[in-house]
């Protein structure tokens, strides 16, 4: 079994894949042309022990893998695996007397020829070759004044064990290799680091000086993922003891899902547009919106998480069909502190282009909207006497109270994207979207480009523009931070 990471080595040294076996690894070179990664067919078949022979005067090519044969055209990105066509994302090349076929070509056509399930992960540059459990693992870190979480979120769930050692934890994972998200660790004195383990199942976190002992707790947000949490703490005489509330508490509020203007951001939902049946618009070359969005959502994921340290969470991880309202019910639930839908757009007119953003617009007066979110309370009886006000927020006002500062978030991811890629003329609207108004919290739609653009079609599907409205996103949500906190 081989798990293969498109991984780039040091700034000195050429990209390359990481091709991970049992018995090792070696890496297998990887060339950008045209803002797509390529394999050298040579390379492929020493890594897969393939053949292939070319066909001049057909200007082809044919790799034989394990008597099945693959036919490859040069500049048309249709291949013939066994007779059956496939379709690549970017043709095969040939340069310089050699062939070379786009990082797609391994899961898309060399899987079917050798019989081999192989699993693609573009956002963390993963290839799964057959049936290896290779766990995403996202680590996080939340720093308080007399403790820190250290919280790794594992899909799919996987057991653990955290073994303690002189001055660090050994986390070892039931599995056979990690795709592996850390993000930078924030200055504080409990834990100085944590890093990839000795072994491919394992991480180190390097303990701090106040550190005295730990807490560990699994859990399970959902029925596809994990969640393990390792609270460091000091020794208990560090700790300041901290009174215990009163029996009535009848002054103190109970929030459904969050109460007021947000003071700062913590968890992000992303929220890739349509998927499942719902494919979106579409180009005239076929790309399709819904998955050009769900791409964007896990780049920036990854993103936030290992640029923020921030909790992030996605509506949709695959290809489903997902309601409106239930993807800001989603958001409500995990708390999120920014909601942001990402889509592309369509016009009839061809040369209509460009990004645009969009905050909700309230159909009725915002004046009468905001008085019903805020006066819609009712009390209800507290333990031990009195009555406690509990905040009931009317579905379709959630997100009047959060304009001002949807506004203001939507205003940043304009000034991120105009610095990155093209706007439209009119790049901050209001719009009724569905999407945004039951959300609680500020929340924004992000057309990221016209599918109906042909230029713009065949940037929305390139891996560079996808990283540049990632970053313009991740971008303007630092500018937000910074606007919460101050």
């Amino acid at each position: 079994m081989l798990v293969i990471g498109l991984s780039f080595l040091a700034s000195a040294q050429a990209p390359s894949i990481t091709v991970i076996a049992r018995e090792g690894r070696k890496p297998l070179p990887i060339t950008s042309i045209n803002s797509q990664d390529y394999v050298a067919v040579d390379d492929v078949n020493a890594a897969f022990a393939t053949t292939s022979r070319e066909d001049r005067l057909a200007g082809g090519l044919t790799i034989t893998a394990r008597g099945r044969s693959i036919v490859l055209t040069e500049n048309q990105n249709v291949v013939s695996v066994a007779g059956r066509l496939v379709t690549l994302p970017a043709p095969p090349l040939r340069r310089d007397g050699k062939w070379f076929v786009p990082a797609e070509f391994l899961p898309r056509a060399l899987s079917a020829a050798l019989d081999v399930r192989l699993d693609l992960r573009r956002s963390a540059r993963l290839l799964i070759v057959g049936d290896l459990r290779v766990p995403r693992v996202v680590a996080r870190i939340d720093a308080g004044a007399n403790n820190v979480a250290v919280t790794f979120d594992i899909t799919p769930n996987t057991e653990t064990r955290v073994n303690q050692q002189p001055g660090r934890l050994i986390v070892q994972f039931d599995a056979d290799a990690l795709d592996l998200s850390i993000p930078l660790v924030p200055q504080q004195a409990f834990v100085q680091n944590i890093t990839p383990g000795d072994t491919p199942t394992t991480i180190t976190v390097t303990l701090g000086p106040r550190y005295a002992l730990h807490r560990v707790t699994n859990s399970q947000p959902d029925a596809g993922s994990g969640r393990l949490t390792i609270d460091l703490m000091p020794a208990t005489t560090d700790v300041a003891p901290v009174p215990a509330p009163p029996a009535a508490a009848p002054d103190t509020r109970l929030v459904i899902p969050a109460q007021g203007p947000s003071t700062g951001l913590r968890t992000v939902v992303i929220d890739p547009g349509h998927g499942g049946d719902e494919l979106g618009t579409q180009g005239a070359k076929g790309t399709i919106e819904k998955e050009i969005t769900l791409s964007v959502a896990r780049r920036l994921r990854t993103l936030i998480e290992s640029r923020l340290g921030l909790k992030v969470f996605l509506t949709r991880e695959d290809d489903r069909t997902m309601p409106h309202d239930d993807r800001s019910a989603f958001a409500n639930n995990h708390r999120a502190d920014v909601f942001l839908s990402i889509h592309a757009n369509s016009a009839v007119r061809p040369t209509v282009r460009g990004a645009e953003v969009y905050y909700l617009t309230v159909e009725r007066a915002e004046a009468e909207a905001r008085k019903k979110a805020d006066e819609n309370a009712t009390t209800l009886p507290a333990l031990g006497g009195g009555n406690r006000a509990i905040d009931l927020i009317l579905w379709e006002t959630a997100q009047a109270r959060y304009l001002e500062q949807s506004a203001t978030l939507a205003g940043f991811i304009e000034q991120s994207l105009r610095a990155r890629i093209d706007m439209s003329p009119r790049a901050v609207q209001q719009a009724p979207f569905r999407v945004l108004v039951g959300a609680n919290m500020p929340a924004a739609l992000v057309e990221i480009g016209y599918l109906s653009n042909a230029e713009q079609e065949g940037q929305l599907a390139t891996a560079s523009y996808q990283d540049q409205v990632a970053q313009a996103l991740l971008d303007a949500l630092i500018k937000f931070r910074e606007f919460l906190e101050h």
